[in-house]
């Protein structure tokens, strides 16, 4: 096993969500916007903000690595002290995680518990003035964050440069969410990161989505595996949405079912296969989107059903009350819970069928995905229980 060459996947890592491209087929104009924002930072080390917004799979991510990789080089060539800190609000969704994020970036050994957010504001401060660098932080997936309502670290982090003693210091933001935050923010922090800063990430248009499968074809794949009636099929599978993750997801392994045989070609029958697979109303773009409570109710339902055909939604309650102890959150009430429920059917993440015993009892089942797999994407997204 594995060790058969490959004959169409040349770079397989240039497939992958986290790869930064040498370009951003469709994201030109979000580009333009931040040169013009952040250009003050190069030119006299002033702060900036910017606040990005757009749905799961339309670029915020992948736009805001490349940006500051072009920051990064420009500085360098023209020696101007600049670094950067990315953070992910999902994985550090506390103020106490992001500011522990931040001071790990100049301290490894810096310890995980025994310090209130204000001594790490003050430490992270000093680090900063020590480095002598103009810094960008960026904080993806800010509404998680900002729905546990701790807005005083965007206040603290973004008047960090005025209130420090040394004049030279900067300390730029940027803000990336699936929905619109800004107006979750204290009326100071809303004026810092103004109407005309904020970015906006529309779904990605059929013939954009063609431009994106074709070059990442074109970086990953051997030349002749493939033809311009993949790209196009790919692309319109996923137009549906304009979603270029879900885009690039198609691509990898419509090209890794193709490996399987020796013709060294994807054909239009490896696209079905892999769109039957992955084509799902329960895919992770979708999950993704969901707060954490849904997606603990998703779980709870997903685990209670195991093989049954549908679960009555007291018994998907008491699962969920477990899984929130799990996962060291205060379960909501019945009304809410519930309520969580009627949104997941909304999404058609859940459906509602009549219990064969109590027409009274409403009963949930799942859509076209297996309740283990299900758990597993839900438990990956959530990640370690507490």
């Amino acid at each position: 096993m594995f060790e058969r060459e490959s004959v169409i996947i040349r770079e397989p890592k240039k497939l992958s969500f986290d790869y930064i491209p040498d370009k951003l087929p469709g994201r030109e104009e979000q580009l333009n916007l931040l040169e013009m924002i952040f250009r003050p930072v190069i030119e006299s080390g002033t702060s900036e903000y910017a606040f990005f917004t757009g749905s799961v799979g339309t670029g915020k991510t992948v736009t805001s690595k490349f940006f500051i990789n072009e920051l990064m080089r420009y500085s360098a060539r023209h020696n101007i002290p600049m670094d950067y800190i990315f953070v992910n609000c999902r994985q550090k969704g506390t103020e106490s995680g992001v500011l522990y994020q931040c001071l790990h970036h100049y301290d490894e050994g810096y310890p995980d518990r025994g310090f209130s957010p204000e001594e790490m504001l003050r430490a992270l401060r000093s680090h900063i003035e020590r480095s002598g660098k103009r810094v960008v932080i960026v904080m993806d997936e800010a509404n998680i964050l900002l729905k546990k309502g701790p807005v005083n670290l965007i206040y603290q982090l973004s008047r960090m440069s005025e209130e420090s003693l040394n004049k030279q210091m900067s300390v730029s933001l940027i803000l990336i969410s699936q929905e619109y935050v800004i107006d979750r923010l204290d009326e100071a922090s809303r004026s810092t990161f103004k109407k005309v800063n904020t970015i906006r990430f529309d779904r990605y248009s059929l013939n954009q989505l063609k431009e994106i499968v074709r070059y990442r074809a074109e970086e990953a794949l051997v030349a002749g595996s493939y033809d311009d009636g993949i790209v196009n099929m790919i692309a319109e599978m996923a137009s549906t949405d304009g979603d270029a993750r879900f885009a690039l997801d198609l691509l990898d392994k419509a090209a890794r079912t193709a490996e399987m045989r020796p013709d060294g070609k994807i054909i239009p029958e490896d696209v079905r296969q892999v769109g039957s697979l992955v084509f799902s109303v329960v895919n992770t773009a979708k999950l993704e989107e969901l707060g954490r409570n849904e997606l603990f109710a998703l779980l709870a339902v997903s685990r209670a059903i195991k093989d049954k055909g549908y679960i009555r939604i007291n018994d998907a309650e008491k699962t969920y009350h477990i899984v929130c102890e799990e996962y060291g959150e205060e379960p909501r009430k019945h009304t809410q819970f519930y309520q969580y429920v009627r949104d997941l059917m909304k999404q058609n993440l859940l459906s509602e069928a009549k219990d064969a015993e109590s027409s009274k009892s409403m009963c949930v089942s799942l859509p076209d995905i297996p309740s283990k797999e299900l758990s597993k994407r839900i438990e990956k997204i959530l990640g370690d229980p507490q």
